[in-house]
């Protein structure tokens, strides 16, 4: 009898012993909002050998696992949708480590450490979001699309203006003087080019040419700045600086011969239409404006070598037919 009570008793003695020489994990894994996630992956890793466990979260989100030994582990917890979270957890001897587990999603993730850098210096999240809007804007100026661009750009300037004043890191600060430099430079190239004023381009633009005069972008919409203002003698000066740069342009003195053509300034356009052939002989639509201008002061014969020039340089020119139709004339045919 006593030989059978022994032997009933001996394994409760060994559950006991097994049971003292391990211990447990437990935990639940949640939203942001306290909900919890199913199907969660917690990965437990050994740091001091190869070996690995996996668990997943039951509908309440919650996880258990029996019999670890007293280690350290790695533990990674994953989620479709959220941001992996990885620490490292100790299992006691004999007991259970309770590990609630948050997960992030990757906006709420951003916004935490935003948050986070922000708190540590007010400064550096602003100049993190000025950079951004200044990198999703150059694309956009570079292409030509500077109405698109000026908003991302004005923003970028205005918040890194705040971030310069509100960093505490004088490194970091120091490293942000030279790019409100080159946006303000954009900047002022965006408005000139597609501001509701594009006059108030010209401060910046100012203070551009001021650091390198030989700026031919900062010049050409000084040129817009000045046009804007009905400041011919500005956009006299700004043109024949861009001219020294890069020689005469032909399209400026053509596009000048349009405007004042339409204006009712035909020997101004005039001027600026011989010019343009001076600069580029075989301009054929300045010939063909030319023609216009004879033919409204009647010098027929002007007109008539200006049109046969047009044809010759583009016989399929847009203004062709016009320039055909108008050679019929007998008053034109009788021309020598």
């Amino acid at each position: 009898m006593r030989r059978l009570t022994l032997a009933l008793v001996l394994p409760v003695a060994c559950l006991s012993i097994h049971a003292d020489s391990t211990g447990r994990i437990s935990g639940k894994v949640v939203n942001k909002a306290g909900q919890p996630i199913v199907g969660a992956k917690i990965n437990l890793k050994r740091t001091d050998r190869n070996w690995t466990k996996d668990l997943i979260s039951d509908k309440t989100g919650s996880f258990l696992q029996v019999g670890m030994e007293p280690k350290d582990y790695l533990m990674t917890v994953t989620a479709e949708g959220y941001v992996a979270l990885t620490e490292q957890v100790k299992i006691p001897l004999g007991d259970v480590v309770v590990k609630n587990v948050s997960l992030l999603t990757a906006n709420e993730a951003r916004a935490a450490a935003g948050a986070q850098v922000a708190a540590a210096d007010p400064g550096a999240g602003l100049d993190t979001e000025g950079r951004e809007s200044f990198n999703s804007a150059i694309p956009l100026y570079n292409s030509g699309n500077f109405s698109e661009a000026l908003p991302l750009i004005e923003k970028s300037y205005k918040t890194l203006n705040e971030a310069k004043e509100k960093l505490k890191d004088e490194k970091a600060k120091e490293e942000l003087a030279p790019e409100l430099i080159k946006i303000e430079r954009v900047l002022g190239i965006c408005i000139a080019q597609a501001g509701a004023k594009k006059e108030d381009a010209e401060p910046y633009l100012l203070k551009a040419l001021a650091r390198n005069a030989k700026d031919e972008r900062v010049l050409m919409a000084l040129i817009e700045t000045s046009k804007a203002k009905s400041d011919k003698a500005a956009e006299q000066k700004y043109t024949t600086q861009l001219e020294t740069l890069q020689g005469p342009n032909p399209d400026a003195y053509y596009n000048k011969g349009v405007d004042a053509f339409n204006s009712g300034r035909t020997k101004e356009a005039k001027t600026h239409w011989l010019k343009t052939l001076e600069i580029a002989p075989t301009y054929a639509e300045a010939h063909f404006m030319l023609a216009m201008v004879e033919f409204g002061e009647n010098n027929l014969k002007g007109t008539k070598q200006n049109l046969e020039k047009y044809l010759e340089l583009a016989p399929n020119g847009k203004n062709a037919a016009t320039a055909k139709e108008m050679l019929k004339d007998p008053s034109l045919k009788r021309i020598k």
